[in-house]
């Protein structure tokens, strides 16, 4: 097995910038490519909704993500719920794996999800691990955390989206043993594993 791969988050960061956790776009890190996750703060630590990786940087791959989220794209769940890690869903977006919704009516549907959308913006975290390696092994890890959270018993598991397509290792490629570090616990992710 290759020598192991330290994945070491930083955050939480969020979108707007709140008096817990400062703007991701003026995080040090949002310049650098790697792994990110996207989080709800509980009680015992932060609940992990989504996992992705970028080649590009945080900040350019966050700034697509709001677009897509503060334009209705994306799921859009009740942010009380969301707050206590439950989901209810309000709109499945464009991306839904059964009930997608074509843009435009995403479009004509904004008006009345603002209001929420705006909540979730306030709700979710982020956290990055900076990770400039090459594409295949940055995607390999982001599968295998969230190969992980699927997994996860009770909350975990249960407040992942379905349907996200994941790169993970082929039966050819050499495991790699991961290490996780993070400056709080983020539920349900190991904190070591092979992707």
């Amino acid at each position: 097995m290759p020598d192991g791969v330290a994945v070491s988050f930083a955050g939480p960061f969020s979108w707007p910038g709140t008096s817990d956790a400062p703007s991701v776009f003026d995080a040090d890190e949002a310049r650098q490519p790697g792994i990110y996750l996207w989080t709800v703060p509980v009680r015992d630590g932060h609940l992990l909704y989504y996992v992705g990786e970028t080649g590009r940087s945080f900040g350019a791959r966050l700034l697509e993500h709001y677009k897509e989220h503060a334009a209705a794209m994306y799921h859009v769940y009740s942010p009380a719920e969301f707050a206590r890690g439950e989901k209810v869903a309000l709109w499945p977006g464009r991306f839904d794996a059964v009930h997608r919704k074509s843009a435009k009516e995403c479009i004509a549907n904004y008006p009345q999800l603002c209001e929420q959308i705006r909540g979730l913006t306030f709700i979710l975290r982020f956290f990055l691990a900076p990770l400039p390696c090459e594409d295949r092994i940055r995607r390999r890890i982001e599968a295998a955390i969230a190969k992980a959270l699927y997994a996860a018993p009770g909350i975990v598991g249960a407040f992942q989206d379905q349907g996200i397509r994941y790169d993970s290792r082929k039966n050819d490629e050499e495991p790699i043993g991961c290490v996780i570090t993070s400056p709080v616990p983020l539920l349900g992710l190991p904190e070591r594993f092979l992707a």
